[in-house]
């Protein structure tokens, strides 16, 4: 058992936590940087009185144990860790407490917040709210081994592809800028539904915190940075959809105009549910002039993380290092009140370089 924990763990669970290291800064920032403990005591309390908001923290953790799973089910997938299959040669009670130790370690983040949870519902009495959370955090770990072993069990699954999608999109003509969108609602729909009902939640949340106590402007532009960092996997796969289908794209004719207006166009279409989200909670006494530098100075860092890509020679690890670091600083900039419009024309004019001198 220790071996297969072993193997899972460094081709799964450290590739999970090193993929989503800006991601999960990001959360843990937001919820403990900002949210004092007696701030966090006020929510569990009110979540174990009020079954909507312990509701809407399952659905929370159900999208988080969602894209756990997700990211697993790729890696199962992945070329490269065809090896994995061969987990199925131990006996199945090795392999269900190995995967569930990896699911555990993959949702320990929600895990140990339920325990907090769990821990005032005791002192509270609160025996059927602290039972349903034990039992929420039992169901995701069984959930994930059951996936998994399927998975395991059922390597190389062709899906049939959505017909009905794909005849009423083949009946329009796609400009460009609209490729990898159309990819993405055939090919990725999960994944596009639950990126962007984080980031959009994300946004919801800090624009509803905002109120509550003597929050500035600095609170909804972290808030767009947890957004941003959100958006990372739409480059990374923007990306690798351009080198495995859009390979020919570099030989043709195109201005550096024509690509930059093309790239900015299919993020600001991406971005239409969090632009929708910021102007419908914007709270009373942002104006909207600072909502729009809001929205662009999102776009400005995810087509600055995009453009980061084609420098020649990175490797993922360095790439991801460089975003790691990339997000402690754009953080240090918004604490120190640096304006978000000033730093997104910057972040612009890197992109630009950096695309003009590597592409």
């Amino acid at each position: 058992m220790k071996t297969i924990s072993r193997i899972l763990s460094l081709t799964i669970t450290k590739e999970y936590y090193r993929q989503n290291a800006i991601f999960i800064f990001a959360i843990m920032m937001v919820s403990f940087g900002f949210l004092r403990a007696e701030e966090h005591k006020t929510i569990i309390k009110s979540a174990l009185n009020l079954p909507s908001l312990l509701v809407l923290i399952f659905i929370g953790w159900a999208l988080h144990a969602l894209k756990v799973i997700l990211f697993c089910l790729r890696m199962f997938e992945s070329k490269n860790n065809e090896f994995l299959y061969n987990i199925r040669l131990f006996s199945p009670l090795k392999r269900y407490i190995a995967l569930g130790l990896m699911q555990f370690s993959l949702l320990q983040l929600t895990i140990l917040y339920s325990l907090w949870m769990i821990k005032i519902g005791i002192e509270q009495n609160k025996i059927i709210e602290t039972s349903s959370i034990i039992g929420f955090n039992f169901l995701s770990i069984i959930a994930g081994i059951i996936i998994y072993e399927y998975r395991i069990k059922h390597p190389n699954v062709v899906r049939a592809s959505p017909k009905r999608i794909q005849n009423l999109l083949s009946r329009f003509r796609t400009p460009p800028y609209l490729f990898f969108i159309r990819y993405l609602f055939a090919k990725q729909p999960v994944l596009l539904l639950i990126s962007k009902l984080f980031t959009c939640l994300i946004l919801i949340g800090v624009c509803c915190l905002y109120p509550t106590d003597l929050y500035d402007e600095r609170l909804l532009a972290i808030g767009g940075l947890i957004a941003a960092a959100g958006h990372t996997v739409f480059c990374q796969q923007f990306f690798n959809y351009e080198n495995q289908f859009l390979s020919f794209n570099r030989n043709l004719p195109l201005s550096l105009q024509q690509r930059i207006l093309g790239y900015f166009l299919t993020y600001s279409l991406l971005l239409i549910p969090e632009f929708i989200v910021i102007l419908r909670n914007l709270p009373d006494g942002v104006s909207y002039l600072f909502a729009f530098q809001l929205i662009i100075f999102v776009l400005s860092m995810i087509f600055l993380n995009h453009h980061t890509q084609y420098i020649n020679g990175i490797s993922a690890d360095i790439y991801l290092q460089r975003l790691f670091f990339a997000g402690i600083l754009f953080l240090f900039l918004i604490m120190f009140k640096i304006l978000v419009f000033l730093i997104s024309i910057i972040n612009f004019s890197l992109a630009i370089f950096i695309f003009q001198k590597n592409y």
